[in-house]
């Protein structure tokens, strides 16, 4: 295995490791690279087809003889189906199949579960059908909430089992409480994050058909390609080569669709059916009812801190529901060093859709708690909240991003010395929260870089791009490799017959393919200078490929013309790049933070964002201009998260009151303040871009350093998301001072 130096570290903070590479795999990147395409700003390579309306989604997808299918859910947050008649259905207009996911007897749990699917000629004939089911529901009691849930006798969600999953404890609750003992302040206070649901733009969905050759192709609007098709030849009975996968172009997914699905294993059950083709996507109800959801939680947090900012210790009790699943953990406590910690609490159960990850699950619930505590302890010390987070760090990164930040914002200069102090009734603050993410990507994951005769490039891999920009990065990174543009590549994704690529979860997916594109390339590279060293009579080591040439020693061939001399019969040179593992990284970690500034009308509750200044790293950074969509993206997310978006369930019949885009708020133009993404470029040597994962980070720190912008300005602390007038009301008048 070859050991090369290279540079880690950023500006200002950079030296030289020694990395152990894989025979066959190119030099990282190091901080020293002159690269051409890497690092600037590169047009998205797909964005003309989508403001076009040339993109094809799943739901564009029309194949002659295509039938319509339509699911009914439960309208009840539990009860039990006491009778269910489908005959006068099965007789309707149009009506040519129905699939039954429960019958008679069956649980359902929420509001939503679903119980059938109906194939029709047309949208309408389906719907139709669905009124004509006759069917008679046995209700049950329900538990809306975590503290519903967990009051002695409450109903049940799982017969037999306690709606509390609890987790293992971690930490010594003796030490803890020993540490705060000592500390000059001791700070209690309990932190509420709602339930948010995923709202894609593009609902779940698949279409399904069998051809005559008895394979099965399936549409899918998913983030994991590779785990539909495994899924859907379990439903279907086939064999893997008789198996394919199509997402072509796939309308947001935020972690909720790494599978099937319910709709598309009954797409599959129905196409198998009425042998013809079946599409069945989500209603936008069913997709607030049972598309997924970030849990929700409650955080109640203890904490001593001495008088020079050091905490010393830190205890968290923990609970959050993901409705019928589990999964509500939260990230906290996390980047800061707090001393003595212990931590507890668990899942709990309730009557609503299941829960799926989100976007950096845990992460935004748990730090709107920890940092919005963080302000807490530094007021109670009379500290500047700022300067007590440098003294629980010793991560440089952190330590240049926060300056970075602050002087964008003009922290020392304009965040109010005194929250709340100033005349007038509408306030100004500013506020700050910081971010982590670890994702380097890993094996697992093929490219084909093919070269052809007549000069074209393509890159091929199965998986799937969101809408993260996925191909443009891949076309950057073997352009770059090729002495191309990236405009000259051609990518191709969404294919499960192309090589195997990863599920775009945890921001995994950039960091595992930008590998194995180089690596692609590279070797491609290497075949193809091969060919032009015999020509030249030049050395291959002293050949360059820059600028669509290849030269050296004075000699040269254009790109086309060294492509000329591929052998004929072989048309083309084609190189698999295998993603390598990850080499030992300058850091694993993607360090973020975010400066907010907001207003507050005192009067009328509201909370207006002004500006958000997101600093963010995640190793190197492949396309600027696709890095800072994602941070725009991040924060957009972010501040609907904090103000506006909440699931409401009925407590007493558990039936979602807002499963529409009228009535669930989410953040739209007219709420957006001015943002400034700044790409913090880390060279790690992690792999060789060293690239990280950017998807998840951007909207972790968004209600946290508007919470805390929100007491700069006004004194008043909100501990409850959505940050909506009326709590922002209460908050200004639990205030101790009611100064204005």
């Amino acid at each position: 295995m070859p050991k090369i130096k290279t540079k880690v570290g950023f500006r200002g903070h950079t030296k030289d490791i020694d990395v152990d590479i894989p025979e066959g795999e190119p030099a990282p990147w190091g901080a020293d690279a002159q690269l051409k395409h890497v690092g600037t700003d590169i047009p998205r390579i797909d964005g003309v087809l989508k403001v076009s309306g040339r993109a094809k989604y799943t739901y564009d997808q029309h194949p002659p003889g295509m039938l319509w299918a339509k699911m009914l859910h439960s309208p009840w947050g539990a009860a039990a189906i006491k009778s269910l008649d489908v005959d006068a259905a099965r007789a309707a207009a149009g009506v040519k199949g129905v699939y039954l996911f429960k019958d008679k007897g069956r649980p359902l749990r929420y509001h939503g579960d679903e119980i059938l699917a109906i194939a029709a000629e047309s949208e309408e004939e389906a719907e139709d059908a669905l009124l004509a089911v006759k069917i008679e529901y046995d209700r049950k009691p329900v538990v809306t909430t975590v503290e519903a849930a967990l009051l002695p006798g409450a109903a049940l969600v799982f017969e037999g089992e306690q709606n509390l999953k609890p987790d293992k404890p971690a930490g010594d609750k003796d030490k803890v409480a020993a540490a705060i003992a000592k500390a000059d302040k001791i700070v209690q206070a309990t932190y509420t994050t709602q339930v948010q649901t995923h709202s894609s733009l593009e609902t779940h969905g698949a279409l399904a058909m069998f051809g005559k050759d008895g394979t099965l192709t399936v549409y899918c609007s998913t983030q994991a390609t590779f785990n539909v098709k495994g899924e859907a030849v379990h439903a279907s009975g086939l064999t893997d080569d008789k198996v394919r996968v199509l997402a072509e172009m796939v309308g947001g997914g935020f972690g909720s669709k790494m599978s099937l699905a319910p709709s598309g294993k009954a797409a599959i059950e129905l196409a198998k059916q009425t042998k013809r083709p079946v599409k069945l996507m989500l209603s936008r109800e069913g997709e607030h009812l049972t598309g997924g959801n970030r849990p929700s939680s409650v955080q109640s947090m203890k904490a001593g801190v001495a008088k020079d900012g050091k905490i010393l210790g830190f205890m968290l009790e923990s609970h959050g529901s993901g409705g019928v699943t589990g999964g509500a953990g939260v990230a906290n406590p996390v980047i800061y060093q707090v001393g003595e910690k212990h931590k507890s609490g668990g899942s709990v159960y309730t009557n609503a859709g299941p829960a799926a990850a989100m976007r950096a699950p845990g992460h935004p619930q748990g730090i709107f708690a920890l940092d919005s505590f963080l302000d807490e302890l530094a007021h109670a010390i009379g500290m500047d909240p700022l300067e007590l987070r440098r003294k629980n760090t010793e991560d440089e990164v952190y330590l240049a991003q926060w300056e970075l930040g602050a002087a964008k914002i003009g922290w020392k200069e304009r965040r109010n010395k005194i929250p709340g102090a100033g005349a007038g009734t509408v306030k100004r603050g500013i506020g700050m929260a910081s971010s982590l993410w670890r994702q380097m990507g890993g094996p697992g994951t093929e490219v084909d870089v093919v070269i052809h005769r007549d000069g074209t490039v393509e890159a091929k891999n199965g998986a799937q791009d969101i809408g993260t920009g996925t191909r443009t990065l891949m076309a950057t990174i073997v352009a770059e490799e090729l002495g191309l543009s990236p405009s000259q590549i051609k990518i191709s994704l969404g294919d499960t017959r192309w090589p195997i690529g990863p599920a775009s979860g945890g921001s995994k997916t950039a960091p595992s393919i930008g590998p194995a594109a180089r690596t692609g390339a590279y070797q491609a590279k290497l075949k193809l200078l091969a060919l032009a060293s015999a020509r030249l009579k030049v050395p291959v080591a002293d050949l360059r490929m820059e600028g669509g040439l290849v030269a050296g020693r004075g000699q040269r061939l254009t790109f086309a013309e060294a492509c000329a001399l591929i052998d004929k019969k072989d048309g083309a040179l084609t190189v698999r790049g295998v993603r390598a593992k990850n080499y030992d990284a300058y850091t694993t970690t993607s360090h973020g933070c975010m400066f907010a500034e907001v207003e507050v009308d005192t009067e009328s509750g509201a909370v207006r964002p002004i500006k958000l200044v997101t600093v963010q790293d995640a190793g190197r950074i492949i396309d600027k201009l696709l890095f800072e969509s994602q941070m725009i993206g991040g924060a957009i997310q972010g501040i609907s998260y904090t103000l506006h978006e909440q699931r409401l369930l009925d407590p007493h019949y558990g039936v979602q009151m807002n499963a529409d885009m009228s009535t669930y708020k989410i953040a739209g133009p007219m709420e957006m303040p001015e943002i400034v993404p700044i790409a913090f470029d880390v060279s790690n040597a992690g792999n060789n871009c060293g690239m990280m994962g950017v998807g998840e980070p951007p909207n972790i720190p968004t209600a946290a350093a508007i919470g805390n912008a929100i007491f700069n300005a006004t004194g008043a602390r909100v501990r409850s998301l959505p940050i909506t007038p009326d709590r922002m009301l209460a908050a200004l008048g639990a205030r101790p001072s009611r100064r204005i």
